[in-house]
């Protein structure tokens, strides 16, 4: 017998046993801005929400500490209570010897007067089989014990941890721990049910039979019949249930078994809307149908020899013989019988839901549409639940223990050696394999500041390994490097349910993917579970139509789903063997008055996904590639038979569905563009280049500070910091730094940064302060500066605003220096090409131009365009102007990525401001270097 084993009685848990309802918990939702307080912050600052519980007991109450968790909330306030009540609670740290005197001390308390009133599901059981008629009055199932009981699966668990994927190990402890009570417990082993020996106080039964409630008539519930023979379908039945007959004898008698004690009660595989949990419910293994009389010896071996594999899937333990998934049951705290109906949609649905990507299918609400995406860019332009809760869905759905992450960080290169390696490669690159080298080194290296990695381990409960995941990727973010390793995961688990030959070793992700465990999962059935495109080919919208959208772009589309039958198609001669009943009635009914029509099947008014992520049928995103805004598209594909329990997942009418299955037919999708975004300039930009442009704007504009001396600095349109905040990175002679911007979300961000390394490290900067104004307005504070910046921002104007910009900087600020960065709309077509399929690139139309950077971009200039702007702007005002830039060549078309003008004061008098006139910008924030203090 497996030994080993801990299980620790939680504060709370002794608070349930010593007060039991009397215990209320209520937590309180606490904004904490402590954690992103920022001193002198004149913006609101709202942290995350954390928790804070009161515990109400009957002679006082208490109240924990603020924690990231409600339940961490809740066992502190627990804890405070006992130790308020001078109780210490000990670690329950049972042996396997403790563990089966506690399990027989328990299961003589379930038999005991006190529990039968028990407000416990196992309680109603209780109460449920003394209504029961002959023998097997007061005779409770084991099965029923073993599910309904958490301390009785506890101590199960430290007897043997095999009892989690085994609970058939249960109803055998159980058993035999009840056999040491013969003098209290009746078993019946080959029933597998327990009773009272000594029957119940009279008073006490008869109470219970006043309790009886009337309001349940006898009902049939619908319920789902998965027969062992995968060859026959799954089909809707019913059970009879009522008031005073235990539900269990009924799916018994639905089962062709001789009653409830014979039946197997699986974990929850769900809820029904009106709160009751759906189980699936099948035979104890050592009780199958030849038990009952008159059950045929033919059915019986097959029902002995068979294994359910479409139940053993669903619920993750092995099921021999048929079985019914139903919802009907008693909850907490009520005597009433709860119960819903379960339909065939309901069963594809769970089995849907058993692989990542059908959680992932399930949560967008298009099971035929969407699909599990291959990659994770950017956190906006994800859909759906993010990879990380995702994994955790799946790990539960297995019952698994929570993934494991372990985050490591990399020290990196200085920006300048970063920069310098890639051209050396570039000039002494002249053959692919350097190419290649400069590939990899890009998608390795991390850029400046700390690069993130992230591994995952997905383990058993029992802690052994099941997958680890280890990119070698780093990001700059930590959540993009959780997220990735995450779906790294679950995209080797999809491929697992996909083909269950999959072995790290063999996959691309060798050196990433570790799996020496893949045995806790059930082998899944053949479902057609796969793609769901169905077809070899994909069509094109419009033959010879180039695609328009590029990757990364975010689109919005309507479609729908339908499956179109020819009217001229017969199938003599291909009725299936066997449902030639069932088959002949459907006809019947659907094919009397059948017309040429189309049956939906799916539809979503608005969906939106990333292209090139294949977050989409990939017959869906190759027609929208195609589309403009407002079109609409409709093509067929064929049918094949993986799709059909993808569509019997979505469809209501399973009778219907299965009459048009049979009959050959065609997908029919229709689609209509609602609307795109590109994809994002920042995105574009990483593709190409290394470092991004970004950071190679910051050092060219740390250049030009070493080069002026200068000791002011004020960056207009400063957003959430990046450039300030960059800037300390670097030793220069700045003594005065400024950011104007409109936003108070990116101002707040831009402060926190700033109030973080300013405190933390030396650097020469005495003060730095953040105003909230527009740059369009002057500020007589900001006159006569050293340097002004302005990287990237002109273009989120209107055009005429930032004409207007140019003209109020350089006439009323009077920087001694002005830098000046915007992109340049000629680079765009070389920035796309790297997001666009090289498929995509041949026999463009000159009509095709392209696109804006950013869909918040009001205008791009050309080089031409830019430069006629700067100059007359200089000349008007007596500056000089050099252009330059970032991100490719000046010497070469199509320029720079990035065109910069670098405008300079000439030597003429600048007036004075009067000190205190025209002041409109309000201080944010403001640091002093002197006592290190901020002050609004």
């Amino acid at each position: 017998m497996a030994g080993g084993g801990k299980h620790t009685l939680t504060p709370k848990a002794i608070i349930h046993q010593k007060f039991g309802a009397n215990a209320i918990y209520t937590i309180e939702e606490v904004h904490d801005s402590s954690q992103n307080a920022c001193p002198g912050l004149a913006i609101p600052q709202k942290g995350p929400c954390l928790f804070r519980c009161h515990l109400q007991l009957p002679d006082f109450s208490v109240v924990s500490n603020v924690f990231k968790k409600k339940k961490d909330s809740e066992q502190s306030a627990a804890e405070l209570a006992l130790d308020k009540l001078g109780i210490r609670p000990q670690n329950d740290d049972l042996t396997v010897d403790e563990a089966w005197d506690d399990l027989v001390g328990r299961i003589k308390y379930i038999f005991s007067d006190e529990f039968l009133s028990a407000e416990h599901p196992l309680g109603a059981h209780l109460r449920a089989a003394l209504r029961r008629d002959g023998d097997c009055c007061g005779s409770v199932p084991v099965s029923v014990i073993g599910t309904f009981d958490a301390k009785i699966n506890s101590r199960c668990k430290i007897i043997n941890p095999s009892v989690e994927s085994d609970p058939f190990l249960v109803i055998s402890y159980v058993m035999k721990a009840a056999e040491k009570l013969p003098d209290f417990i009746v078993t019946t082993p080959h029933e597998a049910s327990l009773r009272r020996k000594n029957p119940y106080p009279s008073e006490a039964v008869e109470a219970l039979a006043t309790q009886v409630s009337d309001s349940l008539d006898s009902r049939e519930v619908k319920a789902v019949y998965i027969p062992c023979n995968g060859e026959e379908v799954v089909e809707l039945g019913a059970v009879d249930i009522s008031a005073n007959r235990y539900y269990l004898d009924s799916i018994a008698e639905r089962l062709c078994l001789k009653d409830g004690n014979q039946v197997m009660i699986s974990r929850t595989l769900g809820k029904a809307s009106c709160g009751s949990e759906c189980r699936l419910y099948s035979a104890v293994p050592k009780f199958k149908s030849s038990e009952v009389s008159g059950s045929s010896s033919e059915e019986s071996s097959r029902t002995e020899k068979s294994r359910n594999a479409r139940a053993s899937y669903i619920c993750g333990q092995e099921i021999h013989g048929d079985a019914v998934l139903a919802s009907v049951g008693y909850r907490w705290k009520s005597e009433d019988l709860d119960y819903d109906d379960v339909t065939v949609k309901s069963f594809y649905r769970i089995c849907c839901g058993m692989s990542p990507n059908g959680i992932y299918k399930i949560s967008r609400q298009a099971v035929l549409a969407a699909q599990l995406p291959v990659s994770f860019t950017t956190k906006s332009n994800w859909r759906g639940p993010f990879p990380r809760e995702i994994l955790s869905m799946f790990c539960h759905q297995h019952r698994l223990a929570d993934p494991v992450f372990t985050i490591s960080t990399s020290p990196v290169k200085s920006l300048a050696d970063i920069y310098r390696s890639h051209k050396k490669l570039k000039v002494s690159g002249a053959d692919d394999d350097d190419d290649e080298n400069l590939s990899k080194e890009k998608e390795d290296s991390p850029g400046l500041g700390n690069g993130f990695r992230c591994e995952v381990k997905v383990l058993t409960k029992s802690q052994d390994l099941v997958l680890e995941c280890s990119p070698r990727k780093f990001y700059e973010k930590e959540n993009d490097a959780v997220q990735n390793a995450s779906l790294k995961a679950l995209l080797w688990f999809s491929k697992f349910f996909d083909d269950m030959d999959v072995n790290g070793s063999d996959t691309d992700d060798e050196e990433d993917i570790k799996s020496p465990s893949t045995h806790v999962f059930t082998v899944p059935p053949n479902l057609g579970n796969g793609d769901s495109s169905m077809t070899t080919s994909v069509p094109s919208v419009v033959e010879k139509r180039v695609p328009s959208i590029t990757n990364g772009s975010v689109v919005s589309i309507c479609y729908s789903l339908s499956l179109e039958v020819d009217p001229e198609f017969s199938t003599d001669g291909e009725v299936s063997e066997g449902n030639d009943d069932m088959e002949s009635e459907v006809d019947a009914e659907y094919s009397c008055d059948y017309e040429p029509s189309i049956d939906l099947i799916e539809s979503n008014e608005e969906i939106e996904f990333e292209i090139g992520t294949k977050a989409m049928n990939p017959l869906i995103e190759t027609a929208v590639t195609q589309m403009t805004v407002g079109e609409f598209a409709s093509f067929n594909t064929t049918l094949f038979t993986a799709a059909e329990a993808l569509i019997l997942a979505v469809s209501s009418d399973t009778a219907r569905i299965r009459y048009l299955l049979s009959k050959r037919p065609q997908l029919v999708y229709s689609i209509i563009l609602l609307g795109v975004k590109g994809p994002s300039e920042e995105r574009m930009e990483a593709a190409f280049f290394k470092p991004p442009l970004s950071k190679q704007r910051v050092e060219y504009a740390v250049k030009h500070i070493k080069d002026s001396s200068a000791s002011t600095l004020a960056d207009f349109g400063c957003g959430s910091g990046s450039l300030l905040d960059s800037l300390l990175d670097y030793p220069t002679t700045l003594q005065s730094i400024i950011g104007v911007d409109i936003s108070p979300k990116g101002l707040a961000r831009a402060a926190k940064m700033l109030h973080v390394k300013l405190n933390k490290e030396a650097c020469n900067v005495n003060t730095a302060t953040l105003y909230d104004g527009s740059i369009l307005e002057f500020d007589s504070r900001l006159h006569d500066i050293d340097i002004g910046t302005c990287l990237e921002v002109i273009e989120h104007m209107e055009e005429d605003q930032a004409c207007e910009f140019g003209e109020k900087v350089l006439s009323l600020f009077r920087p001694k220096l002005l830098i000046v960065s915007t992109p340049n709309f000629e680079y765009n077509t070389i920035l796309q090409r790297s997001t666009t399929p090289e498929t995509q690139e041949e026999n463009k139309s000159e009509s095709q131009l392209p696109k804006f950077r950013n869909h918040d971009h009001k205008f791009e200039w050309t080089r031409e365009q830019f430069n006629h702007w700067a100059t007359k702007l200089a000349e008007r005002h007596n500056y000089s102007v050099e252009f330059s830039g970032v991100g490719g060549s000046g010497e070469v078309d199509p320029g720079f990525a990035s065109q910069i003008a670098v405008f300079k004061r000439g030597a003429s008098a600048v007036e004075d401001v009067a000190e205190g006139s025209m002041q409109p910008y309000k201080v944010i924030w403001e640091w002093k270097k002197d006592n290190g203090e901020k002050k609004d």
